[in-house]
């Protein structure tokens, strides 16, 4: 039997990571930076550090939220002032070394079933030139990398995954797509982007999976979170339009194992 080899991806080989830094975003808001790259050990404490908040509740706070490389803090400006804001945040960052922070607790590894290029993905061929691979080659590629779950944003469900190798760092396209399918799976500047709903896009499409990490008539609505790992396994068109036809009746398709 083939054995499949699923290869994970660092990105920064550096131990050294600035310190974290305030920025105002808005008339309610603090951005609160603990790196410029796209880093598992950032990702890490970006996510500790918005579950601290959550715990500790400082005052004036309406919502946090994270992101790859930071958190989004709204405030009540009549209840709080920027300054008194970030002297609380600033006693949070000093209580330990967020960037030693590990994963979020409860990940999980997801199995997503992906039909590559054809019709579910017209811009394999033109990625794997540019890639100087075939088309094939880049689907064993993709298809072999083992994802993190850096953040959800933009649209309800959709995922921003990585990193892949250094040769996937491709530009997003020139031009937008007005509307990609929902479970489209999308590629640029090292990262994959994976879709729940309709959206615009100027990433490069290079598949789609039945898989839907958002639903708003299932309970729970959201599937996967920030922290989980990802592996998108290749199928063919006859075992993808089984799997749809199972997602469109409601059945859920690929499948989940817990992290340690």
């Amino acid at each position: 039997m083939h054995q499949q080899i699923i290869r994970t991806y660092p990105l920064s080989q550096s131990h050294g990571f600035p310190e974290p830094v305030f920025r105002q975003a808005g008339e309610c808001g603090l951005l609160v930076e603990f790196g410029d790259a796209l880093d598992e050990r950032i990702n890490n404490a970006a996510h500790a550090f918005d579950a601290r908040l959550k715990q500790a509740q400082p005052a004036g706070i309406v919502e946090t939220a994270p992101t790859i490389r930071s958190v989004l803090v709204r405030y009540d400006p009549l209840q709080r002032s920027p300054a008194d804001l970030r002297s609380d945040l600033s006693d949070i960052l000093q209580e330990r070394d967020w960037l030693a922070s590990p994963p979020p607790e409860n990940r999980s590894l997801w199995r997503i079933p992906t039909l590559y290029g054809g019709a579910c993905g017209p811009d394999l061929d033109e990625v794997a030139d540019l890639m100087s691979m075939s088309a094939d080659a880049a689907v064993e590629d993709h298809s072999t990398a083992r994802q993190r779950i850096y953040m959800l944003g933009f649209a309800p469900g959709f995922c921003y995954l990585g990193p892949l190798p250094e040769v996937w760092n491709l530009p997003r396209r020139t031009e937008v797509k007005p509307e990609i399918a929902p479970g489209s799976v999308c590629v640029a500047v090292r990262q994959t982007a994976l879709c729940s709903t309709a959206i615009p896009t100027g990433w490069h499409l290079i598949g789609r999976t039945p898989f839907r990490n958002f639903d708003i008539e299932r309970d729970p609505a959201f599937l996967m979170d920030a922290g989980d790992e990802v592996i998108f396994e290749a199928v063919d068109q006859a075992l993808f339009d089984r799997l749809a036809d199972r997602a469109a009746g409601g059945a859920a398709v690929g499948s989940r194992e817990r992290l340690p």
